[in-house]
């Protein structure tokens, strides 16, 4: 049976006839042949970044056959998925040196474990490699560590290669940390600072051709969770990131990535500080083509707006209202130290924490000479009156509703949930904003 299955492979393979490979990588014709395709179409699925979308779609020919074929269209370099409409993926495919060629299997959903490729040896390693992971897989719970060390063979037989970069990113094959791991007796803090230093160590920055790879680098969790939060680490960390790529294409979209993940972080000063960085040196003055002109536009309108609320920074006068109607202006605050505070009577969170502050403020204001200038953003006077009246917030309490204030408190401080904290000197200056409440003698102690 293993003979005559053998035999019509190579029969069927033989039939096709396959054409040399175009240098400019322009044109391809890639031909599957096997038993039980049902579906009318299936599709090469392509990657960018981490994005994925249809390259192209076949028609299924006698439900046995298909050909994605084009000869004007260019193919880039990168990894394909074979798929159905129903996001089925049977095969993953490389292109790189070979456009033309064809695979031959028992049936559609045993692609990965039947497959024959005949004219391009880069696939037919690649399937192999598929075929010996899908027994990997088989033998996790036996042996944990069998797709690792699978993964890893495969990577350290063409470390160079495409297809060895590839392997090496998408199954973390981190050689810096896998040392460490070996080294019972690595203190904590020198693990810490490998895992800093070289958690980026499985991407081949060099390799252009990975973007085009389903790889995902993980940026918010490096940036947000391994780092410690330190606007000025976090920033250094990176450029040296950017740094690494070779190409400008990879560069470009990296940037991208990084000035939307920045960018959506919400009422975080050392974010801010980075994104207002990372705007200056890499995108200011630029044509980044992977941001479009009104997405830069719309990040230089936000780096405007959160670069006035750096630490540094003086904060214009407030004025505005209490429930008597009697206006307030926090230039009129003489002390050494002002605490802003942005709340809302129907915030849960504000409902938890403005007490909260309540007591700090009732217990230390003389001792750290403050004064709480209070911002109420709702437009539900009643229950915000009701709210200082029941928990007797004795500080200054003013509300954004109440006749109009002298500028826009929400468009100015980017106020988007509340509650929002700011720590000013006795200059008015920002100091720091949005620390829990736990941290607030840390914050006055070490200004």
């Amino acid at each position: 049976m293993r003979f005559l299955v053998l035999f019509l492979c190579t029969l069927l393979l033989a039939g096709f006839n396959l054409e040399a490979q175009n240098a400019n990588n322009q044109g391809y014709e890639i031909k599957f042949q096997a038993l039980g395709i049902d579906d009318s179409y299936l599709y090469l699925q392509a990657y960018y970044g981490e994005e994925a979308y249809i390259f192209d779609s076949a028609k299924v020919k006698g439900h046995k056959a298909v050909v994605f074929k084009n000869k004007k269209k260019v193919m880039p370099t990168g990894i394909y998925t074979l798929t159905d409409r129903f996001g089925n993926e049977y095969l993953d495919l490389v292109i790189n040196k070979d456009r033309y060629f064809a695979v031959m299997g028992l049936t559609l959903d045993r692609l990965s474990t039947t497959a024959v490729v005949s004219g391009s040896e880069e696939n037919s390693q690649f399937i192999e490699f598929q075929k010996q992971m899908v027994s990997a897989e088989a033998l996790q719970e036996k042996s944990p560590h069998s797709i690792d060390n699978t993964a890893k063979m495969f990577y350290e037989s063409m470390p160079e290669s495409f297809l060895g970069h590839y392997v090496k990113a998408k199954y973390y094959i981190n050689p810096a940390l896998s040392k460490l791991d070996e080294k019972d007796t690595a203190d904590a803090s020198q693990q810490y600072q490998q895992l800093i230093d070289h958690y980026f160590d499985y991407y081949t920055f060099d390799d252009a051709r990975l973007l085009r790879a389903p790889i995902y680098l993980d940026l918010r969790n490096y940036f947000f969770e391994v780092l410690p939060q330190d606007a000025k680490l976090i920033s250094s960390k990176a450029d040296d990131f950017l740094k690494k790529f070779k190409d400008k294409e990879s560069y470009e979209y990296y940037t991208a990535r990084l000035m939307s993940i920045f960018e959506h972080s919400i009422n975080n000063m050392a974010h801010d500080q980075v994104f207002v960085e990372l705007y200056d040196k890499h995108c200011a003055g630029k044509n980044i083509s992977s941001i479009p002109e009104d997405l830069l536009k719309y990040y230089q309108r936000s780096v405007d707006r959160k670069r006035k609320l750096l630490p540094g920074e003086t904060v214009p006068a407030l004025v505005s209202y209490d429930i008597n109607n009697n206006k307030h202006s926090s230039s009129d605050i003489d002390k050494d130290h002002i605490i802003l505070w942005f709340w809302d009577a129907d915030c849960d969170e504000c409902i938890v924490e403005t007490p909260k502050l309540n007591e700090f403020y009732k217990e230390f204001a003389n001792y750290y000479n403050l004064e709480v200038f209070a911002v109420a953003i709702t437009d539900d006077l009643e229950k915000w009156d009701n709210f200082c009246k029941n928990n007797e917030l004795k500080w200054i309490n003013v509300n954004y509703y109440m006749n109009d204030p002298n500028y826009d408190f929400i468009e100015y401080f980017d106020l988007i949930t509340t509650p929002v904290i700011y720590l000013l000197d006795k200059n008015h200056t920002i100091i720091t904003r949005n620390f829990p409440l736990e941290e607030i003698h840390e914050k006055l102690t070490t200004e």
